[in-house]
């Protein structure tokens, strides 16, 4: 006999039926357990955007516009106010430039001693030894200090000879380049430079200087060409003169920015519409259900979030209280829609209102996310769900591994059966074959063959 092919099909027989069943058991709960999982992508991605809408900053922000940024650019922030500026840049601030006179090379000797370098009050002392007492190891010597104050030294190889240059990091007046020196040779005295010292062996190529910016006729200076707080939360970043004209700078409300936040919560709401609408959609035409079709749990957060929705803010003083007043209207497919038209109008005229709506304690923004995140959080409504689906799944599994047991044991005991059963056919086999031999040698058995 085919034992083992017998026993493979019995065992099958008897397994079939319950590993079908697991299987489409367990189906069923990872096909719910990934829909939660679609859910929470799409409920973590709406979270987000509201989380970014409870800030009422965001709602204020300004737009500051040069009317020629080839001259200067502008930033304005949250506390800028609408206003319109004549701006003219009388100068731009600069750093300091000291040249020295004319080396035969870089390699020539200057002297030895101690070089105190000085930038606006801050100072190193730079020892100038035998090793570093020419021109190039006097320029590395002050690039290469620690105490720098942010003075870098070149060397320019012109037709006359070569120049050491010194040129301060920083701009403005206060920040002038001194230097003096002592001990030594002597020779580094070829180096100085203070004014007030009447010291002046550099040359000063390039003076430092403030800038100086004229707003509507008053005058600001400032030791670097970024302009602060000379118009309330507006920073100017000069980049050019304007010999003796002004252009405009305009500081304007960001209506645009307001509405792109709109516009974000009103794609991320919808998307999460969507993706409950997938979730528990009945294709009739095939009769499929989608995995969360009549789930609980799915319909208490739509309902949740809907009820929210259509509740109005108390306490802004603001002519407006819902999302529908302001332009955010709610479509029979329970999606949202902006009116472009009424939208503009709100923003128009209670821009700085505007925001309330959303980002206060009872705002649409702040509601909804605390209402979000309740759902997302690791005791949440669907981090729960999931885990008791999760739960299933193991347990499908478990009962799977104990089918299989069980199998595995069915198997050895039909095998051990099956295998008694052959021999026993073997031995009464033998013993028909033993006895049909002897009962043909009786006498007057006739005999195969005989006549």
């Amino acid at each position: 006999m085919d034992i083992a092919g017998i026993v493979q099909s019995l065992v099958a027989a008897e397994g079939q039926p319950v590993e079908l069943r697991i299987g489409q058991n367990e189906a069923k709960v990872q096909s719910k357990l990934s829909a939660f999982g679609s859910l929470k992508s799409a409920l973590s991605d709406f979270r987000d955007k509201l989380d970014v809408m409870k800030s009422a900053d965001k709602f204020l922000t300004r737009r500051a516009i040069s009317a020629n940024e080839d001259v200067f650019t502008s930033i304005a922030g949250t506390d800028a106010l609408p206003a319109r500026y004549d701006v003219e840049v009388v100068q731009l601030a600069q750093s300091q430039k000291l040249t020295s006179g004319a080396f035969t090379d870089a390699d020539a000797v200057v002297g030895t001693g101690s070089l105190v370098v000085d930038l606006g009050g801050v100072s190193a002392t730079i020892e100038i030894t035998d090793e570093t007492n020419t021109l190039s190891g006097i320029r590395d010597a002050i690039n290469a200090s620690i105490d720098n104050p942010g003075v870098s030294a070149t060397i320019v190889n012109a037709d006359s000879g070569s120049y050491i240059i010194l040129t301060s990091d920083k701009t403005g007046l206060a920040n002038a380049i001194t230097v003096t020196q002592s001990g030594g040779d002597g020779g580094l005295a070829a180096l100085e430079y203070d004014p007030g010292l009447g010291l002046n062996s550099l040359t000063e190529s390039i003076a430092a200087q403030d800038a100086l910016v004229r707003i509507d006729g008053l005058d600001v200076a400032s030791s670097t060409n970024t302009i602060e707080g000379a118009i309330q939360g507006v920073s100017l970043d000069l980049l050019a003169t304007t010999q003796g004209s002004t252009e405009k700078l305009t500081i304007e409300n960001d209506e645009s920015a307001a509405r792109s936040l709109v516009e974000d919560f009103v794609a991320s709401y919808n998307a999460l519409i969507d993706t409950l609408d997938l979730l528990t959609d009945y294709d009739a035409e095939s009769e499929t259900a989608a995995p969360l079709l009549g789930d609980s749990t799915l319909r208490s957060i739509r309902d949740q979030i809907r009820r929210e929705l259509s509740t109005s803010v108390e306490d802004i003083n603001a002519p407006f209280a819902t999302l529908a007043e302001i332009g955010i209207e709610t479509q029979l497919d329970g999606t949202l829609a902006v009116n472009d038209s009424q939208l503009s109008d709100i923003l128009g005229e209670e821009f700085a209102k505007f925001g309330q709506l959303f980002s206060t304690s009872d705002g649409f923004a702040t509601r909804l996310y605390d209402l979000s995140d309740g759902f997302l959080k690791s005791d949440g409504i669907i981090e729960t769900r999931s885990a008791g689906l999760q739960t299933q799944i193991d347990g499908l599994s478990d009962e799977r591994d104990s089918l299989n047991e069980r199998l595995a044991s069915l198997e050895t005991r039909l095998l051990r059966q099956f295998n008694a059963l052959d021999s026993l056919l073997a031995q009464l086999n033998s013993t028909s074959n033993f006895l049909a031999q002897q009962l043909g040698n009786l006498p007057g058995v006739e005999q195969p063959g005989q006549q």
